[in-house]
């Protein structure tokens, strides 16, 4: 017998190294382990009888066959049978991250088999399964009797003697190759009582990142849809590619199909998303008034090469109310587009074609374009010419549409940009481009004779631009800010040439002058419309930095120009001589809390013409956003005044339980938008959550409606879908 902590290795490789190292170590018997690989046992007592061919270990046993462990107050091996025996606050580690408990297991073949009366497994995600009478077969397979399985914990502080829900089975079996664990004759209960029976059950273990079966289902209750039901599958078809079928059933409209397909090709991924229905409703004169209604969204990326990639996005419909109305998607929008797209550092290509689709009573598809190709090429020159840098970009377009004026684009621009700082912190900035475009375009409507056009043509323009800019940031610091001042001032030439009603302003309509372009060279978006003239930006930035980490800055400015720019909306606050006030604020005194306010005043009459406020905060119980916006009306693009408030926001009542809601309300008509509110719990094995929402729109067959969402999860028992995305093979 052996005091102290004794360390031996059994080799089953041949029975003469295993007994060359037990005879070493413990006197050794004639024959090791009838196992084979290494095992390692540690404890403070070893004892053996070499009559009975008996191993005894006791005081704090460690045996390690591999990769399980098995410890425990004493173990014997019997060398004439293979059998371990332990006892003592057994605990057995498996290779899978499953930890088993048990006050005494028998166990042989590499203890892979064994029969345990009483047994406690702490599964890898910290899920629980117990039971009596085990029989563990081929390390594999392991038969629970009279087996309870439950992922919640049990807080015995608060006298908590059940958990929040658990099953309980006649049987239970956990199949390690199948990653399964079944249940017969089963019974769902919470806090220990019966709420269902289930003859046969199973769900996929923890182990288990993709695998088919049911997810967790919605219920629903509406007024335009009635009561619904959704009840999603996951079909893991291979290991690259999936489908999510998800079949919603309602009342009033039938059946709504819905399918999602994912696949991992060698070259990249792509998922498309179906919908569809035969209503039993159809509204005469709508969108609605059709035999069948569908969608199809979907993506792709893939590699060509190194350089080379290309992808796709479909958003296509049958109708513009169909997502809405049956509470698919709130877009008003759809875009679909193809393109190819060539990276080498900082140069690039894309080719895209585009298809554009407006769902909102306003848009008419015979005007709505469609672009194929546009294509742009940006390449950076590498070396430095008279101290700044040098870059030339391209873009050729081909717009047209069924109804309205057609485009056809090619441009070119070369810039020069130079950046110094001297001594003293000022910095200097010297910059200048060369710009030319060609177009051909037709059926452009003239607006000095409404329901006319202008002749077919071909149009040729060119435009230089130099500029200079000067900041001079000062910084200052003690021992609780540190403050920096930066007054910048922009001078930018062009000549007034260019811009004309010949050209249809296809890119560039989408204008908004304000604090994030006050210091551009050219504020249109697009190429269409150029900024032209001889104009200055002036304006001055302020920050603050904590040492804690908290943070603002503000940004306010204006424009000026020698002359009033015609090509700009006078609503653009850009057009005159003096433009409107433009600025922005920006308050971070911690992580928990952002403030950002931006507005544009009339210069003249000092009238808001843009507000807009955004609150973000967090707390440990509360979390909270709102939102304020307003902008004046915009006669060029056919917009009112619009004017709205947001408010969203979760408490926390307790670790699990919490309120949520949000509302919008339209200021400028006096009216709600949207509003929800409602409850849910959710802990380490539950989710359960109801919402009421209001929705207040109205468009053809879209009437205001009304729903009560209920969500339940039982945390474990569904597949993990979203953890499991298809991989390559």
């Amino acid at each position: 017998m052996v005091g102290a902590a004794l360390v031996f290795c059994l080799h089953g490789a041949g029975p003469a190294v295993g007994q060359a190292n037990v005879q070493t170590l413990a006197g050794g018997p004639e024959q090791s382990f009838q196992q084979s690989g290494d095992v390692l046992m540690q404890a403070d007592e070893l004892a053996y009888d070499r009559n009975a061919r008996l191993v005894t270990a006791t005081g704090h046993v460690e045996i390690a066959f591999g990769s399980r462990v098995l410890l425990a107050d004493r173990v014997t091996y019997d060398e004439s049978t293979g059998v371990v025996t332990a006892d003592g606050n057994v605990v057995l580690l498996d290779p899978q991250g499953e930890v088993a408990f048990a006050d005494r297991l028998v166990l042989r073949n590499e203890m892979k088999d064994g029969v345990i009366q009483t047994l406690r497994i702490l599964l890898s995600d910290n899920s629980k399964l117990a039971g009596h009478d085990v029989v563990r077969t081929g390390g594999n397979m392991t038969t629970l009797h009279r087996g309870v399985y439950s992922p919640c914990d049990i807080c015995e502080e608060k006298g908590q003697t059940t958990p929040l829900w658990q099953i309980k089975a006649f049987r239970v079996i956990h199949n390690k190759e199948e990653q399964r664990i079944i249940y017969e004759d089963a019974y769902l209960e919470f806090f220990g009582i019966p709420v269902a029976y289930i003859p046969f059950f199973s769900h996929p273990d923890p182990t288990v990142k993709r695998q088919s079966g049911f997810l967790p289902p919605k219920l629903a209750s509406s007024t335009d849809l009635g009561q619904e039901v959704e009840i999603p599958y996951y079909w893991t078809i291979a290991p690259d590619k999936d489908v999510t079928l998800m079949p919603r059933f309602t009342t009033k409209e039938g059946i709504i199909y819905k399918g999602e397909y994912r696949q991992h090709v060698e070259s990249g991924k792509f998922k498309m998303f179906g919908t569809g229905t035969w209503p039993r409703t159809q509204t005469a004169g709508t969108p609605g008034d059709a035999d069948f209604r569908g969608s199809l969204f979907g993506d792709g990326d893939f590699v060509i090469d190194d350089n080379w990639r290309w992808g796709f996005r479909s958003e296509l419909t049958t109708d513009d109310t169909y997502l809405r109305k049956y509470d698919l998607s709130s877009a008003t929008d759809l875009i679909s587009n193809v393109n190819a797209r060539y990276a080498n550092g900082r140069n690039s290509f894309t080719a895209d074609a585009y298809y554009f689709r407006g769902l909102l009573a306003a848009d008419q598809n015979a005007t709505t374009p469609w672009v194929a190709p546009i294509l742009q090429y940006n390449y950076f020159y590498p070396e430095q010419i008279a101290g700044g840098r040098v870059g030339f970009a391209a873009n050729a377009m081909v717009l047209d549409r069924e109804q309205g004026a057609s485009s056809r684009r090619l441009s070119a621009q070369v810039d020069w940009d130079r950046r110094e700082t001297t001594a003293a912190g000022i910095v200097y900035r010297l910059f200048a481009n060369l710009r030319g475009d060609f177009y051909s375009v037709s059926d452009v409507p003239n607006p000095a004779l409404p329901g006319t056009t202008f002749d077919s043509t071909t149009i040729a323009r060119g435009l230089p631009t130099i500029g200079a800019e000067w900041s001079f940031p000062m910084a200052r610091s003690d021992d609780r800010f540190r403050q920096v001042v930066e007054p910048i001032v922009q001078l930018i030439y062009s000549p007034d040439v260019g811009n004309t009603v010949k050209i249809p302003d296809e890119d560039s309509l989408s204008f908004e002058f304000d604090d994030t372009n006050l210091f551009s060279e050219n504020r249109f978006v697009g190429l269409d419309r150029w900024e032209t003239g001889a104009r200055a930006n002036v304006g001055v930035r302020y920050a603050v930095f904590t040492p804690s980490g908290g943070q603002a800055s503000a940004l306010l400015g204006q424009s000026f120009r020698t002359n009033d720019n015609t090509s700009l909306a006078p609503s653009s606050g850009l057009s005159d001589q003096s433009s409107d006030y433009v600025g922005g604020l920006s308050v971070a005194p911690s992580n928990d809390l952002l403030l950002t306010y931006r507005f544009r005043i009339d210069d003249e009459r000092y009238k808001i013409r843009r507000n807009e406020v955004n609150l973000m905060g967090r707390t440990d119980r509360v979390s909270a956003q709102f939102g304020y916006a307003y902008f004046a009306a915009d006669p060029s693009v056919a917009l009112a005044s619009r004017e709205e408030v947001f408010l969203g926001g979760v408490l926390k009542l307790d670790e699990y339980w919490r309120l949520f809601g949000r509302t919008r309300h339209d200021i400028a008509n006096d009216r709600a938008i949207a509003n929800r509110i409602g409850f849910g719990y959710e802990d380490e094995c539950f989710d359960f959550s109801v919402a009421f929402n209001q929705s207040f729109i109205r468009d053809r067959d879209i009437e205001p409606e009304s729903s009560v969402i209920l969500q339940i999860t039982f945390k474990t028992l569904g597949t993990a879908r979203v953890a499991g995305r298809p991989q390559v093979d």
